[in-house]
């Protein structure tokens, strides 16, 4: 395997590990494991993306945010309600899920006809947070701070949603690796349209 393929193989392998995720029973030792495997690959793809020359592409930024998005979908279908959080967190998790996969990812198909996912700064944060939510409950188990650290988790999961919406609202062309709703006036300067 060349080395430019690397990250799109660490990209298909979070995507295939969301199958025994979505199968196995959560928190079990061999669940834990690949969970952290998928996480892993999750911050190296990019790494390796941008380090190894003529490693980036749409394909792998494409499968990138396939993959992130079927994990999220195992925490919150598989994971989150074998948890013992309060009932309304793993609604209002859904909706917010639900907001960011059907109104950001239709106005980039309306705006610019392709799927966007952007990868800003507060989503990267969100998603290191998000991934490590099983590996905490894990170790702390249930309890008052879970749920607590839950609704905060959410709240910071809607306002990343808001700032993609708004993103993708405003930008003159598809950009994925914007780093935040400041970079969007520069960005459509250079690009003159």
């Amino acid at each position: 395997m060349r080395l430019k393929h690397i990250p799109n193989a660490l990209s298909l392998t979070r995507l295939l590990l969301c199958v025994p995720l979505a199968i196995l029973a959560p928190f079990s030792i061999l669940y834990i494991v690949l969970f952290a495997i998928a996480c892993v690959t999750d911050s190296l793809d990019g790494q390796f993306a941008r380090r190894i020359k003529n490693a980036k592409s749409e394909l792998g930024a494409t499968l990138d945010s396939i993959a992130d998005i079927c994990l999220v979908i195992v925490i919150v279908f598989a994971i989150m309600p074998k948890m013992q959080l309060w009932g309304w967190l793993w609604i209002t998790y859904i909706c917010v899920l639900s907001l960011k996969v059907t109104v950001s990812t239709g106005i980039g198909l309306i705006r610019f006809r392709e799927f966007i996912s952007l990868h800003t700064l507060s989503f990267k944060a969100l998603v290191i947070v998000l991934f490590s939510y099983p590996l905490l409950y894990y170790f702390i188990g249930a309890g008052t701070f879970i749920n607590v650290f839950s609704t905060v988790l959410i709240c910071c999961a809607l306002l990343v949603v808001i700032e993609e919406i708004l993103i993708i609202s405003l930008l003159n062309k598809p950009a994925r690796n914007i780093t935040s709703i400041f970079a969007v006036r520069g960005l459509n300067q250079a690009s003159g349209l």
